[in-house]
Parts: structure tokens; C-alpha cells; sequence
């Protein structure tokens, strides 16, 4: 909820998780607010004494300000995935959406909305998968971590520019229609990789 929503829109503070809140005190640019508006002000000092106790507080940061907020700035398209799962799950921000992503995601701003289309094609392609599946930490229960560098190790398509419009496409076809098939998506990023694709079987048949 942004510090400057009018208080009587605000939620009152639940003990249920799913209602729970937090209280956005930053600018557009990331920036902590210079100062609070009123009613955000007196609803915030009720905990004043803990919030300038927390172990990130710096004296000449204003109180109220939040930490590690960089995955909060939306002035550019963001790609957005989990960090732990079964699989890569990603989800893509346009440019100006406010979402906040949790502390349990990674973020990757990128230059054109089409590039972060593209990259979550590639990045839930069966192919590319199997490929971050054998370097991704293990967890508990069959799930992985897929951490900034893990996904960071990933290849790209060395003729990036000339298959990002096919793949962003792929990647709102995944979202919209949902009728990409395994065997078609696995085409499209052979192809985008320019690798055919029975060079790839031995990766696909060892991540089965």
C-alpha cells in the first residue's frame, strides 16, 4: 500500500498473513519519501522505536525508509522468477507496473518489454530447463534453487537481436493461448540457439 493512499482506504493491521500489508514510503525513482503525509505518518510512529532499531538503519536514512528495494523500480519491463521450485516459473512486469516482488524472487530489469518476453520463453522452454536443472541446487521435496547465478550461466542465443521478436512471441503465446506444445517449444529454442535439435536429445533424456 503506498504511504500516500488515503488512510481510510488502508487496511488495519490483521494477524492473518493473507491480510497482511506493507507500507509504501518510497518515490517512483526508489527514493525514500522526504516526508510522510499525516495520517501515514501518526499510523507509522506507533512503531517508530522498532523500525529505527532494525540492523540497516542508517542515521541519515529517514526512519521510515525500506531496504533493498532496487527489484521494486519498474521504469523499465522486468522479468521476475521464483527462487525456489520444481520448476523455473517466471512472470514478466511491464514497464510502470508498481508490483513489488518478495525478497524470495530474483528480478532482471530489461532494455524492451520484447526482451523480457523472449528471455522468459527461453527460460521456460523444456530445453533450457533441462540445461538449469543439472546446475541448480538441490532442495527438499524435488525442488530446486534457482538462484541469480545459476540462471546467469544460462546461454544466450548469439544472434540475440535477430530471434527476440520470434521468442518474445513464443513468450505471450505461453501466457495468452497456452498452445505451445512441448515438442514445438523445444523447436522454436533449438532453432533460436541455431543447434539442431537431436544434439540436444542427450540433455533432454538425462533430465527425465
Amino acid at each position: 500500500v503506498d504511504a500516500r493512499t488515503p488512510a481510510r482506504l488502508r487496511a488495519a493491521p490483521e494477524r492473518h498473513t493473507d491480510h497482511l500489508q506493507i507500507i509504501w514510503t518510497h518515490a517512483a525513482d526508489g527514493t525514500p519519501l522526504r516526508e510522510l503525509p499525516p495520517a501515514a505518518a501518526r499510523w507509522l510512529a506507533l512503531w517508530r522505536r522498532q523500525l529505527e532499531a532494525r540492523r540497516d538503519a542508517r542515521a541519515r536514512t529517514p526512519w521510515w525508509s525500506l531496504f533493498r528495494t532496487d527489484a521494486a523500480r519498474h521504469e523499465s519491463a522486468r522479468l521476475v522468477w521464483a527462487d525456489i521450485g520444481k520448476r523455473l516459473r517466471t512472470r514478466i512486469l511491464p514497464a510502470g507496473d508498481p508490483t513489488v516482488p518478495l525478497n524470495s524472487c530474483y528480478v532482471l530489469r530489461t532494455p524492451t518489454t520484447d526482451d523480457a518476453w523472449a528471455l522468459s520463453a527461453l527460460l521456460s522452454s523444456p530445453l533450457c530447463q533441462a540445461w538449469l536443472d543439472r546446475i541448480a541446487e538441490p532442495a527438499r521435496g524435488g525442488f530446486r534453487r534457482y538462484l541469480g547465478w545459476t540462471v546467469a550461466c544460462l546461454p544466450i542465443p548469439p544472434h540475440w537481436i535477430g530471434v527476440r521478436a520470434d521468442l518474445a512471441a513464443l513468450g505471450r503465446r505461453l501466457v495468452t493461448t497456452r498452445d505451445v506444445a512441448p515438442d514445438e517449444h523445444i523447436d522454436l529454442t533449438a532453432d533460436a540457439y541455431g543447434v539442431p535439435v537431436a544434439a540436444m536429445q542427450p540433455l533432454l533424456e538425462w533430465n527425465l
